[in-house]
């Protein structure tokens, strides 16, 4: 009984006749020209698919995944057919493979009774694997999981306005249409406000001067209250008023600043008003990045009187440059004490005010949004050598993170210890922000349990202030993963312009000046 032909040996032959059909046509119609062409063309096939195979990341990542898996622990035995089959092992299959600005997107279906943790620990040795810049872990839906793979850094490079360079590379073209149509109908909304704007104006001179031509006509009957009810207050707004649908200081941005870019070239905008922010980090990781991009986003609203910034500042260093931007500033720890008393006395009072009245808090001049920069927070929780001022300031910072978000109030505070003895309120700030880290537990006690393990490898930036400085890893309140980010740099120049700019007619009054740390609290008009 002869044995039966094995397909590649099939695949080979015909492989070769097809070769030699098309090497003979060639010749024959081309010459040997055209011969010559046909055997480079097969030659540097294979040899291109020999080298893609070699080099491309995609490749590799394919071929070396199932060893990848065996390695890292992902492997499961197969179910047994019956009971003398030999032994069989499954492993997670990689569904697609997809590219990204930054790198590729790998989909990958995972065994049942796998959860995206068990892969998402391994994050660094998958990137270690494919020889990666770092590897995240995402679950779009159930039984899958997104690794996505960075080649390069993107945040590399510092910068100092509020967007780092450009994406990587140009996005698809189905992208760059919905970018377009997002344009088009952004226009479409900013022009059909403009035309709303126009009819209730075109709508309110028509009723004034029907109300003007009515009051002459004898025996008309009509009153012109109940003609210009539209017009008067109590109606419609009219001429140069503001339409409802236009919120207060709309161009200025108080809810949220954008102060860096996403890893994914996306804007970082840090949501403020109805929350608190905590940041941490070793010296050098980037803190005042943060604190004086949050300053300089929100200056415009100060100057409409919709935002106070009070500011907080025990090494008398970083924010004292801008001390005229601040609607309160304080470097003395007593002083410092009584400011954050003062803000939940004016806190407790607005809630006062607004009980059974306001739900949400919206910006006015009257009652304006309060944010307050604390640097180095552990310096009154921890490090205070007062007793009392301690236990003062730790009551005053408790009540205002868990009471002042609903009433207009927000708490920005930067430390470089997160330790429970050092903070033992960082559960009371919904959004973390993790800068350069000294230990790897030290991420899950900012950003939350199981964080690294996502991804957020806070300990792992470099310590290179051109390429770590303003680097770190986001938590915000709604979305559990970490994203990672890079705050612009904000140089002494800048805020020196800030300062000609918005500081002189917008201090309301300074505490404990550094100038002049023994003189009075006083208002400046």
């Amino acid at each position: 009984m002869s044995k039966p032909i094995r397909p590649r040996f099939k695949t080979a032959v015909l492989v070769l006749a097809a070769g030699w059909l098309v090497y003979s046509t060639a010749v024959a119609h081309l010459g040997s020209l055209g011969g010559a062409l046909v055997l480079a063309l097969c030659v540097a096939g294979p040899v291109g698919a020999l080298t893609y195979r070699a080099k491309s990341l995609r490749s590799r990542i394919r071929r070396g995944w199932p060893d990848l898996t065996y390695a890292l622990g992902l492997w499961q035995q197969a179910p047994l057919p019956r009971f003398d089959a030999p032994y069989e092992y499954v492993w997670p299959r990689i569904a697609r493979i997809r590219r990204h600005p930054g790198g590729l997107d790998v989909l990958i279906g995972l065994l049942p009774g796998q959860v995206p943790d068990q892969v998402a620990q391994h994050a660094q040795g998958i990137a270690h694997a494919w020889r990666v810049h770092r590897v995240e872990v995402a679950s779009p839906r159930r039984g899958v999981v997104v690794l996505r793979a960075w080649t390069v850094d993107p945040l590399a490079q510092p910068f100092t306005t509020g967007r780092a360079v450009p994406s990587l590379t140009r996005p698809p073209l189905t992208k760059r249409l919905r970018a377009w149509w997002g344009r088009l109908a952004a226009l479409a909304r900013r022009a059909r406000f403009h035309l709303r704007t126009l009819a209730c104006q075109a709508r309110t001179a028509a009723a004034s001067a029907w109300a003007a031509s009515a009051l002459e006509l004898p025996g008309s009957g009509r009153r012109p209250s109940a003609l210009a009810a539209g017009g008067l207050p109590g109606g419609r707004a009219g001429g140069g008023g503001r339409t409802p649908s236009e919120p207060v200081g709309a161009s200025a941005g108080w809810a949220s600043v954008e102060i860096g870019t996403r890893e994914d070239g996306s804007p970082w905008r840090l949501r403020l008003h109805g929350t608190h922010v905590l940041v941490a980090g070793v010296t050098g990781a980037g803190k005042g990045s943060i604190l004086w991009g949050v300053v300089r986003g929100l200056l415009p609203a100060v100057a409409l009187g919709l935002v106070q910034i009070w500011a907080l500042d025990p090494k008398r260093m970083e924010l004292s440059f801008g001390v005229s931007l601040f609607a309160k500033y304080a470097c003395d720890p007593e002083r410092m004490v009584e400011l954050l008393e003062d803000a939940v006395e004016r806190m407790q009072e607005r809630a006062r005010s607004f009980a059974g009245l306001v739900r949400s808090h919206t910006p006015t001049p009257d009652s304006p949004f309060v944010v307050l920069l604390v640097d180095e927070l552990a310096f009154l929780t921890a490090y205070q050598s007062d007793r009392d001022l301690r236990r003062r300031a730790e009551a005053a910072i408790a009540t205002l993170t868990s009471q002042g978000r609903s009433v207009g109030f927000c708490l920005v505070g930067a430390l470089q210890d997160p330790r429970k003895e050092v903070m033992n309120l960082r559960n009371l700030f919904p959004d973390r922000v993790a800068l350069r880290m000294d230990e790897a537990a030290q991420v899950d006690m900012v950003l939350g349990s199981g964080a690294r393990d996502r991804g957020a490898y806070a300990d792992l930036i470099s310590p290179d202030p051109h390429t770590g400085a303003g680097v770190g890893y986001v938590r915000n309140e709604g979305n559990p993963e970490p994203v990672r980010v890079r705050a612009a740099y904000v140089p002494d120049s800048e805020i020196s312009a800030l300062v000609s700019q918005y500081g002189p007619n917008h201090s309301v009054y300074v505490v404990s000046s550094p100038l002049d740390s023994n003189s009075e609290s006083g208002d400046q008009q």
